[in-house]
């Protein structure tokens, strides 16, 4: 099969709207409806569902950008730091997702006075919808390739050799498999205990390094795909917190009860804004950048084999 898809669904007067960008719209509007469907459980106001969302889509917008400068294309971007502004380049990373999530989930804990692992529990149920579809997102954009594979649903590219795993759409589906499970997890063990945090970031990571085996990395580290070792750390750290919170049971803490307060006008707007910013992100790597490493790796297998010995 070729990929041949328009990362672009549509093009308008102030420029064009792709499908990559559109999957980080659509998985902010999840983590929305999440929790305003869960906002007596959880005991937010109308108006704290449109602040924590607000918290949560900056958090993960700037989490995934610096990740992404900083981890996967920092030779790129310290010869042209100025091109780190140019978000409708493209460039963001899925651990600089979940950093960014985890980071704005604490800091809107530590300041409304939640508890932290009770937020976590119910976050992760919406932040793996966000994951799932952003995968898709990455299959149409073409950012992140599989290995090379004679199976007959490989996907060719115009700028690689050979076909390849569509290993995009394996994580999509893994994702949305870990969903189902974490939303039975979340009515078994109660928010709070911490048991589907465990289970989200175990599932997560350690399937996901199951599935990377099959991806064609475009930067290394350790020997290895750079994803992969930030996999097995996530991994390691979701099993050892699934296996303590289920042996050693959390007393939830409970949450002071709060008076009903309706969302402004301004967050609102702003909430709109931060949903509409990302349509204008076209890739996960930067275009430019991709294009240059895609070649250069398409020049080098073109490369002649050096003889197996001296001549």
């Amino acid at each position: 099969m070729i990929h041949d898809f328009d990362p672009a669904i549509m093009t308008t007067p102030l420029g064009a709207i792709y499908w990559y960008g559109a999957v980080y719209s659509l998985g902010f509007l999840g983590i929305f409806v999440w929790f305003w469907a869960r906002r007596r459980p959880v005991n937010m106001t109308n108006a704290e569902v449109f602040a924590f969302t607000i918290m949560f889509a900056i958090g993960v917008m700037i989490g995934g950008r610096i990740f992404d400068i900083l981890v996967y294309e920092l030779d790129y971007y310290r010869a042209r730091p100025l091109a780190a502004l140019n978000w409708w380049e493209g460039g963001m990373a899925s651990h600089g997702v979940l950093l960014g999530g985890l980071i704005a989930t604490g800091v809107y804990a530590r300041v409304r006075g939640y508890d932290l692992i009770a937020l976590l529990d119910e976050v992760v149920v919406p932040g793996a919808f966000l994951l799932a579809v952003g995968r898709l997102g990455n299959f149409v954009e073409g950012g992140v390739v599989g290995s090379q594979t004679t199976m007959p649903w490989g996907f060719v590219y115009p700028d690689l050799e050979g076909a390849r795993h569509p290993v995009a759409l394996y994580e999509s589906a893994k994702n949305f498999v870990i969903l189902p499970i974490l939303i039975w997890a979340i009515g078994k063990w109660k928010p709070g205990r911490g048991v589907v945090t465990g289970l989200f970031v175990f599932l997560y990571a350690g399937l996901r390094f199951a599935v990377d085996l099959f991806r064609d990395y475009e930067a290394a580290w350790l020997g290895i795909g750079t994803g992969q070792v930030f996999n097995l750390a996530m991994a390691t750290a979701g099993l050892i917190l699934l296996v303590w919170t289920l042996r050693h049971p959390r007393a939830v803490p409970r949450t002071a009860q709060r008076r009903p307060r309706a969302a402004s006008w301004l967050q609102v707007i702003v909430l709109a804004a931060l949903i509409i910013y990302p349509l204008g992100i076209p890739t996960s790597w930067t275009r430019a950048n991709i294009v240059e490493k895609r070649q250069e790796a398409t020049e080098e297998a073109r490369l002649p084999l050096p003889p197996p010995y001296p001549v």
